[in-house]
């Protein structure tokens, strides 16, 4: 019994550090309780639909697919914190070049500028000063920032800073002109999405076609839901029409993402 418990706990805690994670990429800054009421208030709507079509195997199926929607959209929105970190990233290389103009070292400057940091780049950039200011090398504590962040342009400004922080001459210069560099990236990829917006959601269109037309057919006919959800042939052919249904959405969106 104390081993199933063991067991049960690692899975859970496991499982609430998949989600927040998965929560936090996506760009969700609420609590992790809050995370699991949504969730489970998504289940429990797809669980009643189901319910009111097919029964209780109805209601599993519906609880799955409100769930597997669910976790498909944070999927699908994994990259949102990091597009805002690289978009902010440009203001904070700026304020820390603002610092070194005032006569301020690149550590107290990287401070001063991470202090002021808007979230979500603030939760990122607050162990860099925490490390600064207890004095540890500032090229050691760039090159961890680095390897810890995974949003891009990070390197460059790590290796921007880095270089401030171990020669001399015109420091403030070269950090604006990085930031620079990163803002006309960031502008570029935002003209790239704009232009791929209306193929991103003629994509998203055409995946949920097939789903609305299923919820559709269901709520007209009482027969068609009971034979999708209470006969065997009926549970197959769901299982296998929203499996094909998600890998083509995934398959679309890959082809249509700019970011690939």
């Amino acid at each position: 019994m104390n081993r199933l418990r063991a067991v049960s706990r690692s899975v859970g805690a496991a499982a609430s550090g998949r989600l927040g994670a998965r929560a936090a990429d996506a760009g969700l800054d609420i609590a992790l309780v809050k995370v699991w009421r949504g969730l489970g208030a998504v289940a429990l709507l797809g669980a009643s639909f189901g319910a009111m079509q097919g029964g209780v195997i109805g209601g599993g199926v519906g609880a799955a697919a409100g769930i597997g929607a669910a976790l498909m959209a944070l999927r699908c929105n994994r990259h949102r914190r990091q597009r805002a970190i690289e978009a902010q990233l440009p203001g904070f290389l700026e304020a820390i070049a603002r610092g070194l103009r005032t006569g301020s070292q690149i550590g107290p400057a990287t401070v001063s500028a991470a202090s002021s940091a808007p979230a979500p780049l603030r939760h990122e950039v607050a162990p860099l000063a925490v490390e600064l200011g207890r004095g540890f090398r500032s090229a050691d504590v760039f090159d961890r920032w680095c390897r810890r962040c995974p949003a891009r342009g990070v390197g460059l400004a790590a290796a921007a800073m880095a270089f401030a922080a171990t020669a001399g001459g015109a420091r403030a210069r070269a950090i604006d002109g990085v930031a620079a560099t990163l803002r006309d990236r960031a502008a570029l990829e935002a003209e790239v999405r704009s232009l791929t917006a209306q193929a991103r959601v003629s994509a998203m269109m055409i995946a949920a076609l097939p789903l609305g037309f299923m919820l559709m057919s269901a709520g007209v006919s009482d027969d068609s839901a009971g034979f999708l959800f209470t006969t065997r042939l009926g549970l197959a052919i769901l299982t296998c029409g929203l499996s094909l249904d998600v890998i083509g959405g995934l398959w679309m969106r890959h082809i249509v993402n700019s970011r690939h």
